[in-house]
């Protein structure tokens, strides 16, 4: 199994550990929640297939807060706060060449990346937001956290706990009975933190409270929560909803707090689709798609888009991209909000409108140059398309 190399990025005297995976057109920035290791990472097969998951569709980023696994060390009577850490983030992304990125917010890594895009707009394209939350401890004005004294307890059982699979039976109590995950986290937390790193971190994230970031937040965002989340209560992200302006929210069953145990495909899809057009399909009609299928459809519309000149069928469509005209038909509809062929259509005299200003075509040479061969199919479907023939619009935008 290939695992990643380790770089480093350079942040005055402190080193952060980064990787890097999958080829895809936009940059997607994981932000973990509390501790992390990017290496001991690849040793959880649940969490090393979600990462390829979101590598098969983008150039993937992971990395090491200052403190935590591979990272230099800090001194824990000055620990980073958020603006630290989003300065830290800059820097990876400025050594890696990253001028603005997809990100994921993951559980405590959400209220970074809410406050990257309220303050760095300019960083952010789009933004999801996982099991997360912008205050995580309950006070007279908040009332969705912990309080003080449950926070107190966890924190103790993890001073005391530390070397075993501490917080499981939270993060994913559908694996807390199993020995061989159980091995796989203690194992993970052990690489990541030591024990009383562990603990002030904790502590300092039931500090975090970016509620006054919410409505600055312009960047397209998807929230994503289980409903009986075990160590972070849905109703957090709810709130998100509710104070981040044109949010979108979808809550899934389960209680599994991370994301890559009981994973769903629907939330595999919402999280696909929203990465590809800024907004997430969850549409009943796609449960006749698997996953593949869904990847087969976006590189179907990428398809038609680079090669409309030519002779396009749903049963040549059918043959080549391995899915059967029937999901075909249904899916591309619900995801591109139209049937194959008229968004083929669409395409074709999209590039018709753009060739029509150039006065030397002629009508004939742009009908062949779009796809159609005879000249008055294109002349039809133009005007039925924009009320008007290709001559007139040439005329009236000359």
């Amino acid at each position: 199994m290939f695992v990643p190399e380790t770089k480093y990025a350079q942040c005055g005297r402190i080193n952060l550990a980064y990787q890097l995976l999958g080829d895809g057109p936009e940059y997607l920035i994981l932000i973990p929640g509390w501790v992390t290791n990017v290496e001991e990472t690849w040793n959880i097969p649940q969490l090393s297939a979600w990462l390829r998951y979101l590598a098969s569709i983008s150039t993937l980023v992971i990395f090491d807060k200052r403190g935590t696994g591979l990272s230099d060390t800090v001194n824990e009577n000055d620990l980073p706060d958020i603006e630290q850490r989003a300065y830290d983030l800059q820097i990876v992304m400025s050594t890696i060449g990253i001028q603005r990125a997809n990100f994921i917010g993951l559980s405590e890594g959400g209220p970074l990346a809410i406050h990257l895009a309220a303050y760095h707009p300019e960083k952010v394209n789009k933004l999801i937001l996982i099991g997360s939350f912008s205050k995580w401890t309950k006070s007279g004005d908040y009332l969705y956290g912990l309080s003080k004294e449950l926070h107190d307890k966890i924190k103790h059982a993890i001073f005391r706990d530390w070397g075993g699979p501490v917080g499981l039976n939270l993060m994913a109590p559908s694996a807390k009975d199993d020995p061989i995950a159980q091995d796989q986290w203690s194992k993970f937390l052990r690489r990541s933190a030591s024990p009383n790193t562990a603990k002030v971190f904790y502590e300092m994230n039931t500090k975090i409270d970016v509620r006054d970031c919410l409505d600055k937040i312009m960047a397209p965002t998807l929230i994503m929560h289980r409903k009986g989340d075990a160590l972070i209560a849905c109703s957090h992200s709810e709130y998100l909803h509710e104070n981040i302006p044109h949010s979108q929210l979808l809550v899934h069953e389960g209680k599994d707090h991370f994301p890559w145990f009981s994973t769903k495909r629907k939330e595999i899809v919402a999280m696909h689709t929203f990465l590809n057009d800024g907004k997430a399909i969850n549409n009943p009609k796609l449960d006749i798609l698997n996953v593949e299928d869904i990847f087969a459809l976006y590189a179907i519309r990428d398809y038609l888009q680079n090669n409309f000149q030519r002779e396009i069928s749903i049963k040549d469509i059918s043959r080549n991209f391995g899915i059967n005209d029937y999901k075909i038909k249904v899916g591309f509809k619900v995801l591109f909000n139209s049937p194959l062929i008229r968004y083929l259509t669409d395409v074709r005299l999209r590039n018709a409108c753009r060739l029509l200003m150039d006065p030397k075509e002629t009508i004939s040479s742009i009908s062949e140059q779009v796809g159609y061969k005879y000249s008055n199919n294109f002349s039809v479907a133009f005007k039925r398309k924009y009320k008007i023939t290709p001559l007139q619009y040439r005329v009236n935008n000359s």
